[in-house]
């Protein structure tokens, strides 16, 4: 990897690739139905489960079960407003 590679990455307009991430799903949302984003977030789950062995063991249980408790109701709210679109 070369230096200009690691600024370009992080010079990169980061409010335009969160828009493009929420339409991406919003669309994936709308054809698919919630079942893509819970797909979604159990391959996340396994692929962390993959990389890091024994995930979410030990410390990072309780991180874990955090995280997946927001993302369940963050997951609730975009249901809630896709649906009154």
């Amino acid at each position: 990897m070369k230096d200009q590679h690691i600024r370009e990455y992080a010079e990169r307009d980061w409010a335009k690739v969160a828009d493009s991430d929420r339409e991406h799903w919003a669309r994936r949302f709308r054809a698919e139905g919630p079942g893509a984003t819970v797909a979604a977030s159990h391959a996340l789950f396994d692929y962390a489960r993959v990389a890091r062995k024994g995930f979410p063991g030990g410390r990072y249980a309780a991180a874990d079960l955090s995280s997946q408790v927001r993302l369940k109701q963050l997951l609730d709210q975009a249901a809630h407003a896709f649906a009154v679109r």
